[in-house]
């Protein structure tokens, strides 16, 4: 029989290395997620692999699933379960950006301050309340609308993109992003006569961005883009899980995920004399694996900022090179 290193071929290897041949004792599916929880979460924190890098990958996650910046939008969401991490350099229309994980050192560079004013004063009733919001335009995200009522509970209201305010409201509220104003906002307890309703938000200028912050699995970009953006930078990410038939992204490595699954099970039933008598055939599997990333890096050496002269823009961490 070929070596094709199929998801058939895994099972049989992790059933011949635990002793359990049939699926009596250990079913299919269970196999399957053994095997496919050591190939899709762990095998990539055990090895860095070349073959698990990418730099044209879609790392933001919008609605088309494209490596695409769209206008008036400033952060997004990276799927964790799928990028592991997220490396420099980072590129916004072929250009290269600061890149950032401590927000300090974020907002040391490019600061952000909320303008805190009062939107209206309360009547004695829920609503709706009408203003505006003298900063303009207005970053959507940054908006937050506040009031106490007359037991003491503070109020809280924001808006999403579209302008439509949610939170501790009745549906219906809306703010105009360009213009500021701020109708039909209601809220779902009685704001007596003369507490404040206040609001605080953040305006902004667009222009390609040119530094992103990567914290909490999202992205930052600074400033906020004018319109629509590639974007790319250095990401590794989980492979897929294996169905029938499948086979691993390099075939080369089916012999260390059975490995790697086998000891799985191994750690299930507490059996710690199996998993020492395998551990070092499973070293030797990762050392196999990693040949081909470590052959592969060996042909250029490691870069640092004097590689690149004047044409490197930000140094490292962000600091202009001098």
């Amino acid at each position: 029989m070929a070596v094709t290193g199929t998801l058939e071929q895994i099972r049989n290897k992790v059933r011949l290395i635990t002793g359990r041949p049939s699926p009596n004792q250990l079913s299919n599916a269970d196999l399957d997620n053994y095997i496919n929880d050591f190939y899709v979460y762990d095998m990539g924190a055990h090895l860095k692999m070349w073959n698990l890098k990418n730099s044209l990958s879609p790392i933001v996650a919008n609605a088309g699933g494209e490596r695409v910046l769209t206008e008036g939008e400033w952060l997004y969401q990276v799927d964790s379960n799928v990028y592991t991490s997220l490396e420099p350099p980072f590129y916004v229309a072929g250009y290269e950006i600061s890149f950032f994980q401590d927000i300090r050192s974020f907002m040391n560079y490019f600061p952000s301050y909320s303008v805190s004013q009062t939107l209206a004063t309360g009547t004695g009733i829920a609503g709706p309340y009408t203003g505006t919001i003298t900063t303009t335009p207005v970053l959507f995200r940054s908006v937050f609308i506040s009031a106490m009522d007359a037991a003491g509970n503070t109020l809280v209201a924001e808006c999403n993109a579209a302008g439509t305010i949610t939170g501790d409201v009745v549906a219906g509220g809306t703010i105009n992003l360009v213009t500021g104003a701020v109708a039909g906002l209601t809220f779902t307890a009685a704001i007596p006569a003369g507490n404040l309703i206040t609001v605080q938000s953040l305006t902004f200028e667009s222009a390609r961005p040119q530094a992103v912050l990567y914290l909490n699995q999202a992205l930052v970009f600074y400033p906020v883009p004018d319109t629509a953006y590639e974007i790319a930078c250095t990401v590794y990410y989980n492979p897929d899980e294996l169905g029938a038939g499948d086979q691993p992204e390099i075939r080369q490595w089916w012999n260390l995920i059975a490995l790697g699954a086998s000891i799985k099970i191994f750690t299930d039933n507490l059996d710690v004399e199996s998993i020492a008598k395998i551990q070092p055939l499973f070293d030797q599997a990762k050392r196999l694996a990693e040949r081909r990333t470590l052959k592969q890096l060996s042909t250029q050496r490691a870069s640092t900022i004097y590689d690149y002269g004047t044409n490197y823009p930000y140094g490292y961490s962000g600091y202009v090179a001098l």
